[in-house]
């Protein structure tokens, strides 16, 4: 009876030695850029393999393969290639401090012309706040996205270190507007990344993805704007 009970025990250990085994080698979903709407993942924080939105790993092998028999690893690439590679990190610190600075200067703007209209007897309670939407920014450097001119997904090149395609994006963390009895609506830029496959608006394989751009308040009653839709404006004809 002992016997077997040993056996038995062993038998359940090497079966659940295997199942962790496996589930160790699995690559885990993609998790970088959550909450954004149009990308998924982030090369700086994912694993190379992660799994995106196709339920398929990231390609890396591939980018690997495609680049290294590609014109950007050869002649004056290369070359450059043999210089120190900027770290990624001091990349994403320095997007960081240009989106901040950009931030202070446009509150600085604001209180100045609060402070000029404060003068007048009809604006004795002060200036409103700056900014009547509480956001969020981070970088992220999306290894998915969907296309704008095609609405398809499409792979983000990322390689790291050597290229990383990284970007700053805003969000909204609150539905109401501050002071004004409003909505707070969501913002987007197109940005231009390199893509795989090739996409549709050249033949070097750039597409543009949309990327949230920050938040702004629309009074209650006032007429719905398609910011997507407006965002398409800003896109150069190629």
């Amino acid at each position: 009876m002992v016997g077997k009970n040993a056996l038995v025990i062993y038998v359940t250990t090497i079966v659940c030695a295997t199942i962790n085994s496996a589930l160790a080698k699995m690559p885990m979903k993609c998790e970088g850029g959550t909450g954004l709407k149009y990308l998924w993942g982030d090369a700086l924080v994912d694993q190379p393999d992660c799994v995106g939105p196709n339920n398929m790993p990231y390609p890396t092998p591939a980018i690997d393969r495609t680049f290294k028999g590609s014109k950007l690893w050869s002649g004056t690439f290369r070359t450059g290639r043999s210089q120190k590679t900027i770290d990624p990190f001091t990349t994403r610190n320095l997007l960081l401090s240009s989106h901040r600075r950009s931030l202070d200067s446009d509150d600085f703007t604001v209180s100045r012309q609060g402070r000029a209209a404060s003068t007048s007897p009809a604006n004795m309670c002060g200036s409103a706040p700056s900014r009547l939407c509480k956001t969020r920014y981070n970088t992220t450097a999306p290894m998915y996205g969907v296309s704008l001119t095609s609405g398809q997904p499409v792979t983000i090149v990322q390689k790291f270190p050597d290229l990383l395609q990284q970007v700053v994006f805003e969000v909204c963390e609150s539905s109401e507007c501050d002071v004004v009895r409003g909505e707070c609506t969501q913002t987007y830029v197109p940005y231009l990344f390199l893509v795989i496959p090739l996409g549709p608006v050249t033949l070097t394989g750039q597409d543009y993805v949309l990327v949230e751009s920050g938040c702004v308040c629309r009074p209650k009653n006032a007429g719905q704007n398609n910011h997507d839709a407006s965002a398409i404006s800003a896109i150069p004809r190629v």
